[in-house]
């Protein structure tokens, strides 16, 4: 018997509020992205489970590979800013 993986949905659904929490044109760190969307309510206004936050790590891939962000050196922390 075959056995073929199959790419999971959710792991996008993840990353979906950082483009919500980046809007606002602040400059931001990966753990302050990750603290904003631990609090961003849901549509029901609950909080999210710990399993639907990104972590550090995927919040830092999302931003270094999508183009629409722009990062700042800053020593040595990456500062992420939505380009306008």
């Amino acid at each position: 018997m075959r056995v073929e993986f199959v790419k999971s949905k959710k792991k996008k659904i993840k990353l979906i509020p950082i483009d919500t929490i980046m809007e606002d044109g602040e400059p931001r760190n990966n753990g302050e992205i990750v603290r904003a969307v631990r609090d961003l309510p849901t549509h029901g206004g609950r909080r999210r489970s710990e399993r639907m936050i990104p972590t550090v790590m995927e919040v830092a891939m999302y931003l270094k590979n999508n183009p629409k962000y722009e990062c700042i050196n800053n020593g040595d922390e990456k500062i992420w800013i939505m380009k306008i």
